[in-house]
């Protein structure tokens, strides 16, 4: 019998039936999750700008993705700026 095939080191796999733990997204899932439109997702999938997968003729998007395109932008305290500016 052949052997259970090694997950690529790339993806996360379940290690105890080696099946995939990564939840894929279609264009539809994406937009509603983030309130963006399917338009904006399909644009960065033909830009390269986010990881992405076909299968047959249709993209999914790993949800790991998409910290490589959301990220988190602290808010500026406006108070500090307006107080250095009357100094």
């Amino acid at each position: 019998m052949g052997s259970v095939p090694t997950p690529q080191s790339d993806h996360n796999y379940c290690p105890h039936c080696g099946s995939p733990t990564e939840r894929y997204l279609t264009l539809d899932e994406l937009a509603q999750l983030t309130s963006m439109s399917v338009e904006f997702w399909r644009t960065r999938v033909k830009a390269r700008d986010i990881d992405y997968v076909k299968i047959g003729r249709s993209v999914r998007i790993p949800q790991s993705s998409l910290t490589s395109v959301i990220k988190h932008v602290p808010a500026i305290n406006t108070n500090n700026i307006t107080n250095m500016e009357i100094e």
